[in-house]
């Protein structure tokens, strides 16, 4: 029996052994691969977008964890995904990328604000500043100037920095699957000109469904209208599979750095 017990302990040891090698080998492989860049039919890259709302000064201003996250909470997020060698891009390298017009790193992701709170401003943009990543605010162009959202001159002052992309979270914010298809059409094209007269002629056309909601009618008609469309569905794109009129959205919350890598894989394999 003793002699059993010390076989089934060196078998345990030796398997330790060989994870930690593996999960090692992985790790040196990844930090030696990082800067590596691929074209979209070179490998089949995982791109996540994150969305968030609004990033607000303290946790006692929390109350959707999904709607608000931490400034600090947020820079670690930010800086965590910079050490792991996340490339922050924009819609415009991703649509270029797609093309086959340029190549991405390994690790890249776009970030995104979804309604137009005046704390991404306030809280977000000084982040993104410091790290110099960019970003893309949807924005809801009846509540442009209200209370608690930005206006359209903090709009302009992101847009001039060349870090911010101001793009369409529609007119009003409506369940569109209630909208025929003309009319959702109709919201999209409104948004876009309040944007393009406020904030001058926009290279890309983005909007997000406002609570995620969407006809594949209405999906085909805005494609056909030329805009980029995003899902919040907490998948993550592949390249292989690249939707520029689908692309899928995930919730960072307020994760550690290490549970939102691992969600990434996660719902890379989930999700396949």
């Amino acid at each position: 029996m003793e002699n059993k017990k010390k076989v089934i302990s060196k078998i345990a040891i030796v398997i330790l052994i060989l994870v930690i090698l593996g999960i090692s080998g992985i790790v040196i492989y990844d930090r030696a691969t990082v800067n590596n860049e691929y074209s979209i039919n070179e490998a089949n890259l995982q791109i996540p977008i994150f969305v968030y709302h609004n990033i607000v000064e303290d946790a006692s201003q929390i109350e959707y964890d999904y709607m608000q996250t931490t400034k600090d909470t947020f820079e670690k997020q930010i800086k965590g995904l910079k050490d792991f060698g996340y490339n922050f891009i924009t819609y415009d390298q991703l649509q270029k990328y797609k093309n086959n017009e340029i190549k991405l790193k390994k690790k890249s992701c776009i970030v995104t604000f979804d309604d137009g709170l005046e704390g991404v401003y306030k809280n977000a943009y000084p982040i993104a500043q410091k790290y110099n990543i960019p970003f893309t605010m949807f924005v809801i162009i009846n509540s442009m100037e209200k209370e608690g959202c930005i206006t359209w001159n903090e709009a302009k002052e992101m847009q001039d920095s060349g870090l911010v992309t101001i793009a369409s979270h529609s007119m009003d914010h409506p369940e569109f699957t209630k909208l025929p298809v003309n009319e959702a059409v109709e919201n999209v094209n409104n948004s876009y000109k309040s944007i393009e007269d406020n904030l001058g002629n926009q290279t890309i056309k983005i909007f997000t469904y406002p609570y995620g909601l969407n006809t594949e009618e209405q999906r085909i008609a805005l494609k056909e209208n030329g805009y980029i469309q995003n899902l919040t569905d907490n998948k993550i794109n592949k390249s292989k599979q690249l939707d520029l009129y689908g692309l899928h959205r995930c919730y960072p919350l307020s994760d550690s750095i290490y549970k939102m890598i691992l969600k990434i894989y996660y719902r890379s394999i989930r999700y396949n």
